[in-house]
């Protein structure tokens, strides 16, 4: 059964930061960076993270939308799982790949008109 936040869109999406991921991941290793260690960075990606094919947030446009204009922006972007704070693994992966080789201008201009989603949490609470 598929999540009702994955779309054919989300996971077109999510498969393009997936390649991003494998790519950005392939610089920090070449420049001896990757396993990286400090307090709020994971080292490795986690089982729902927005960059790991077939989860929910791999496959949700809403995940794929703030994740992608975060990486653009450097705007830092949290791991899903567990939410102790930490710097998605993904998200420093995409991150490296975006700083190397920026997205085209005119989708930098489409991401900065983008307005994060609340927290799930905060949806929550709102109702």
């Amino acid at each position: 059964m598929t999540h009702n936040r994955v779309t054919p869109l989300g996971q077109a999406m999510g498969k393009n930061a997936a390649r991003l991921a494998d790519l950005g991941r392939a610089s920090l290793v070449e420049m001896g960076l990757d396993g990286a260690q400090a307090p709020r960075l994971r080292s490795e990606m986690c089982k729902t993270c927005a960059c790991q094919p077939g989860s929910v947030p791999n496959g949700c446009v809403q995940t794929q939308m703030d994740f992608l204009k975060a990486a653009a922006e450097g705007t830092p972007f949290l791991c899903h799982s567990p939410k102790d704070g930490r710097l998605c693994a993904g998200w420093v992966r995409v991150r490296a790949q975006l700083v190397a080789t920026p997205l085209p201008a005119q989708l930098l201009a489409l991401l900065a008109k983008h307005e994060f989603s609340p927290p799930d949490d905060a949806e929550g609470a709102a109702q």
